[in-house]
């Protein structure tokens, strides 16, 4: 099985090789750029991922058409904890079964298969569309599972670590084959969006945390479906050709990192804030949006004064002004696009 991963990087076609080069150069270049380029304060960079954590979740929740309460703040607490810790989150199969738990956390009617593999295949729960499926785009059964995802997970370290493929194509062949096994009842997609999320950051790329991964991919949600669909279908012949979700999956981080270099573009660095800009801020990113008397009274500022530390705000960039007269508001423009 080893040997089948390790041929579908190896089977990449030459005609699809310069493209998915250009692309990598790319994507390392803007990487090189950013651990240089000057960045603001903590504070502000720490109000960044928040925001930026809240809206992947709502873009996760949407691609998987999850609508119950609970569900984004619990994806939302997830990622944040990646974005915070993952240095000290090594890819192995208890990783990944932690994040399906903390994907749940906030479903109470998940707990009892929250963290597991699923008990039964999808046909078993009468899933229509599993028989409806080509049969090389159906996910293994039940009992198969848990040897097949022992593999894959002993197989990606070895090769992150391997020097001969490029760690990004690593990541993007690890999760092509997860979210071909779909392990889990429910949940395999945002579990493997933070994953990518995960596996992306272990591997160097420190500016994840300030633009939305799970947008870009929403953003391109059906070219996404569609690479991924193609090189499933193709991931098992004697000559394999996933370049469609190589191209896909790189194509997507590009689209994030347009998103992380505008939103930190546009930020005002920590030192240029005053205390009462500052305490604003620590406001609105609490209330989510302000008004002038709302800042007035919570910060016992003149109105004046509340009036012209918004409009400086707004004028940094910081701020983004909504409305008119007295029905004018304020909220923080961290984290969008």
């Amino acid at each position: 099985m080893k040997n089948r991963f390790d041929g579908r990087l190896r089977g990449i076609p030459a005609g699809a090789l310069h493209g998915l080069l250009r692309r990598l150069s790319a994507i390392e270049s803007f990487r090189g750029r950013w651990e240089s380029a000057p960045k603001p304060g903590t504070r502000i960079l720490r109000r960044v991922r928040d925001s930026v954590a809240s809206r992947s979740a709502a873009a996760s929740c949407r691609i998987a058409r999850e609508r119950r309460p609970g569900a984004e703040p619990g994806y939302a607490d997830a990622l944040r904890a990646v974005f915070d810790g993952y240095a000290s989150m090594p890819p192995t199969e208890d990783r990944l079964l932690a994040l399906h738990a903390a994907v749940f956390r906030q479903l109470p009617e998940e707990r009892a298969r929250a963290g597991r593999y699923k008990s039964a295949g999808l046909h078993e729960r009468g899933d229509r569309d599993f028989l409806s499926e080509p049969v090389a785009l159906r996910s293994p059964g039940p009992l198969l599972i848990p040897a097949q995802m022992e593999t894959l997970s002993a197989w990606l370290p070895s090769r992150l670590d391997g020097g001969e493929f490029h760690p990004l194509l690593v990541v993007a062949a690890y999760l092509l084959e997860f979210l071909a096994i779909r392990p889990f009842a429910d949940g395999n997609g945002r579990v493997g969006r933070l994953l990518t999320n995960l596996l992306i950051l272990r591997c160097g790329h420190a500016y994840l945390p300030y633009g939305s991964l799970d947008a870009a991919i929403h953003a391109r949600r059906d070219e996404h479906h569609l690479a991924l669909r193609r090189s499933q279908a193709s991931r098992n012949l004697p000559r394999p050709d996933i370049s469609p979700w190589l191209f896909a999956f790189l194509d997507t981080l590009s689209f994030q990192q347009s998103e992380a270099n505008e939103v930190i573009a546009r930020l005002p660095g920590e030192h240029a804030l005053s205390a009462n800009q500052a305490a604003v801020m620590d406001l609105a990113a609490k209330e989510g949006e302000v008004t002038n008397r709302g800042v007035a009274s919570a910060l016992g500022l003149p109105r004046e004064t509340a009036k012209q530390t918004l409009n400086r705000l707004v004028s940094l960039g910081a701020l983004r002004r909504l409305g008119a007269g007295r029905a004018t508001r304020y909220r923080p423009r961290e984290g969008e696009p």
